[in-house]
């Protein structure tokens, strides 16, 4: 592409990975490599962007928005892990770095690579039905063997987040001089305080959600505004002193190994640890180092990465995602737990994996432990026909958001009231399921009450022209002046 004189824009779905990526082809192209992330300053932003559009990088590496790159001629993008909703902004402006790029190849004549080992079902069916060209790799890269996945069943686990195996294992690992790698997807030390006495839970008071307890500062946050306050030793509701602690994060993971493990050098890796500029890459740097032997942390340590000196993966709590109310939620166990058991054994070790849950049984958790996309693709895809849900139809989630509550809950009725008389009438060729307006599961956050609706349609140009009249019939209304309107083309953040 290059030659040619066409540029290029690598996407990756997290941060984290930027580094990595940059430096593999930094090594191959030079100064020629320009990088796009939230990650960096304005003015940081603004130098790679001019570097970008005089010419000087043809090669760019980003997340999302790195899809705008300002490539005057493009040959090619890259989107590894395609199927990850990284890639899909759920603030203004809302779009998917996947349509993005398909929009921009087709105009530019350039080529699209999708990369994943696990891609999305939207993308797989599409391949599966010819409209995409698919290409699989049959083998490990350098010939390596998958590593060895064991099944544990914590419904024995008498409280205990790390189980007796994984600690085994760990053991063996330390002794032998490698590396390990732990997954829990949730940051913090304690998920929930809640009271012994009465049960009440202490929640955010500008969100629908249970504060998250942090040990090293002694304060209880909320990870969706950014509310904090100290711990309450009292319950605010009944006043008993005995308060109590559920769930774990990350924090209290890594304070649980350093007690089994004195000897161990661990590394957290989450949200907490990396929000000074270049933490990702002067901690992934360190790991790779062996300064470290134990890494724990949240889905940013399971994607991606190649670390030749792990060989053992743990994975904590591996069913939280499945069990959710989105359609997508066994998709994203899958895929999670098919990532991370794949960062171990990429050296010249075999790796292995342990996979901590209470639904051993669980064709999800089974068909990751055997790598088996095949076998996931074809139960999900009977159950996505069934239900009519993507690739058999367009998800459109209209969402609506404001201070009062009762505004807010009127102007979704209203808009679906006349959705509906609109879609009956001089529409009604279209096919289009709507579902009753509703709170999502967090119905509140940073004070702002939410409903939403969602449809299920055949996305065309009538379907958008439709959905431009309702805005702009909502929009006039003076009575929803204290209402937000937006639209998700992509449904991903049901």
């Amino acid at each position: 592409m290059r030659e040619k004189g066409e540029g290029v824009i690598i996407l990756v779905p997290e941060i984290s990975l930027t580094p990595q990526t940059v430096e593999l082809f930094g090594r191959r192209f030079g100064k020629k490599v320009a990088v796009l992330h939230s990650g960096l300053t304005m003015a940081e932003r603004a130098d790679e962007y001019k570097r970008i559009q005089q010419g000087l990088a043809d090669v760019v590496v980003g997340t999302r928005s790195a899809v705008f790159a300002p490539l005057k001629k493009l040959g090619l993008i890259v989107i590894d892990e395609e199927q990850e909703g990284a890639y899909a902004s759920q603030s203004a402006p809302r779009y998917h770095a996947r349509e993005i790029a398909k929009v921009r190849c087709r105009y530019h004549k350039a080529m699209l690579l999708l990369a994943s080992a696990t891609p999305s079902i939207e993308t797989f069916y599409q391949a599966q039905k010819g409209k995409i060209h698919l290409v699989t790799l049959s083998k490990r890269y350098l010939g390596n063997q998958l590593p060895k996945v064991q099944i544990v069943d914590m419904n024995q686990s008498y409280g205990f987040d790390i189980s007796q195996e994984l600690t085994a294992e760990l053991a063996d690992n330390l002794q032998s001089n490698q590396q390990s790698i732990i997954l829990l997807n949730r940051r913090g030390y304690h998920t929930a305080v809640k009271c012994n006495s009465c049960g009440e839970v202490i929640k955010c008071p500008n969100c629908s959600v249970a504060l998250t307890y942090h040990h090293a500062n002694r304060r209880m946050m909320c990870h969706y505004c950014g509310y904090s306050r100290d711990l309450e030793e009292r319950c605010p509701n009944c006043g008993s002193e005995l308060m109590g602690f559920n769930g774990s994060g990350t924090q209290r993971i890594e304070d649980e190994l350093g007690r089994i493990f004195p000897q161990a050098q661990i590394l957290r890796m989450d949200v907490d640890t990396t929000m000074s500029k270049l933490a990702h890459e002067v901690k992934f740097q360190e790991f790779a180092e062996g300064k470290y032997q134990i890494m724990v942390g949240t889905q940013m340590v399971a994607k991606g990465l190649n670390f030749p000196n792990v060989t053992l993966v743990g994975v904590l709590n591996a069913d939280q995602s499945i069990y959710s109310q989105d359609f997508r939620g066994c998709e994203r166990a899958f895929s999670l737990l098919t990532q991370v058991v794949g960062r171990c054994g990429r050296g010249t070790l075999p790796g292995r994996a342990l996979i901590q849950t209470t639904s051993p049984d669980h064709p999800v958790i089974r068909q990751a432990a055997m790598q088996d996309y095949d076998g996931f693709y074809k139960d999900e895809i009977k159950t996505r026909k069934l239900a009519l849900y993507p690739p058999f139809c367009t998800l459109c989630q209209v969402g609506f958001s404001g201070e009062n509550e009762e505004y807010v809950r009127h102007g979704a009725m209203w808009f679906a009231r006349e959705f509906q008389k609109k879609a009956s009438g001089e529409y009604k060729d279209l096919p289009i399921r709507m579902m009753n307006p509703c709170e999502p599961v967090i119905a509140r956050v940073a004070g702002k009450y939410r409903y939403c609706i969602v449809i299920k349609c055949r996305m065309e140009e009538r379907f958008s022209r439709l959905m431009w009249e309702m805005l702009r019939a909502f929009d006039s209304e003076k009575k929803h002046k204290e209402v937000h309107i937006w639209v998700d083309l992509n449904g991903n953040d049901l």
